[in-house]
């Protein structure tokens, strides 16, 4: 076994550490950053204040959508060469943060970024982008494209719709319990997704500062080394599902989660087991222990309103071979399990 440090350099968390960015550019020498955000995000009080107190020169592109499509990463890109910017601060969910990761790699891998996340989708740890093109989902796997510099400040969450930071927050659930269930992760990656899920289902449902910051940790904890395997099925569902029906990558862990985990419960139980024995879940044997776990992840998801199913995004029984036909294993186990969702 092995252990693979993602190539983060600094991470600032709690209250006021947004503070921290003023020190990252002045140590950096960042003479020009292009801030990268989502049109709503550029509109949030947080946003406003923070480029009027920014001292270096800057230039904006809060034109960032769901799923980075291409098109507005190559803009982003041309902005860039335009301006002559020489980093980018990114703020804002998983698809700024995934698209500024997109435009590095195409422009300047060298080039420092800044996150500073709104939502809980982990991408500020990771060394995958996600993007889009024509509804189709494409990535880069690449350690060297994971952001520098990471502000984990809750009051940049504050503004967050209630139904995002939820739904995001199942994402990161929905990373560190396929950590721990697909076994193609270190000892201290799996510890730290035990911890994730301790923290997110203490903390998601609450709405306070102290909360959120502790929800940020478990974004954080969800995603903690640089690894080569195959995502799992609920994160590989959700690829699909996402980027071909427009689906928001918060949602579809929200649609694919407790039915996958069901799944690993019948063919893999051990793992949830042991997640259970967290929570103090007993069951008469490993699968039933598994299977409980599920059930106490659906009902997390139906306490905060956030219950989906594939046809609620007019997902039809007849494109359910389409999605099946995107994942890798046998059609005959996988149809079973998509049906479930719809």
């Amino acid at each position: 076994m092995e252990f693979n440090y993602l190539p983060i350099r600094e991470v600032f968390y709690g209250n006021g550490s947004i503070g921290n960015l003023e020190s990252i550019i002045s140590e950096n020498g960042m003479k020009h950053p292009l801030v990268v955000a989502s049109h709503s995000v550029s509109r949030t009080t947080f946003y406003q204040d923070l480029i009027d107190s920014m001292k270096t020169p800057f230039t904006e592109f809060a034109q960032i959508t769901q799923h980075s499509p291409m098109e507005e990463i190559e803009h982003g890109v041309e902005s860039m060469r335009n301006k002559n910017c020489d980093s980018i601060i990114s703020i804002g969910g998983g698809s700024v943060i995934d698209a500024s990761k997109v435009m590095r790699y195409y422009y300047n891998m060298e080039a420092v970024q800044v996150a500073i996340p709104t939502t809980l989708s982990a991408a500020e740890f990771s060394h995958i982008a996600g993007y889009t093109i024509g509804g189709e989902k494409m990535g880069i796997r690449e350690k060297g494209i994971t952001p520098q510099y990471v502000i984990l400040d809750p009051a940049a969450t504050a503004e967050t719709p209630d139904i995002l930071w939820k739904s995001t927050g199942i994402r990161s659930l929905d990373h560190a319990l396929e950590t721990i269930v697909t076994n193609n992760f270190s000892e201290p990656a799996v510890m730290f997704a035990m911890k994730a899920i301790e923290k997110l289902m203490t903390n998601l449902e609450k709405d306070n500062m102290d909360a959120r910051l502790e929800c940020q940790k478990g974004a954080w904890y969800s995603y903690f080394e640089v690894y080569d395997a195959p995502m799992g099925l609920s994160h590989n569902i959700g690829k699909i599902i996402g980027a071909k029906w427009g689906i928001p990558h918060g949602m579809t862990s929200c649609i694919t989660l407790p039915a996958v985990m069901r799944y690993y419960a019948r063919n893999n139980p051990q793992p949830l087991a042991a997640v259970s024995n967290q929570f103090g879940i007993n069951g008469i044997n490993q699968a039933d222990q598994a299977l409980r776990t599920a059930d106490m992840v659906e009902n997390f998801i139906r306490r905060m309103g956030l219950t989906r199913k594939l046809s609620d995004y007019d997902i039809k029984k007849e494109d359910l071979e389409y999605i099946v036909s995107k994942l890798k294993g046998n059609r005959d186990d996988l149809m079973p399990l998509i049906q479930s969702m719809l």
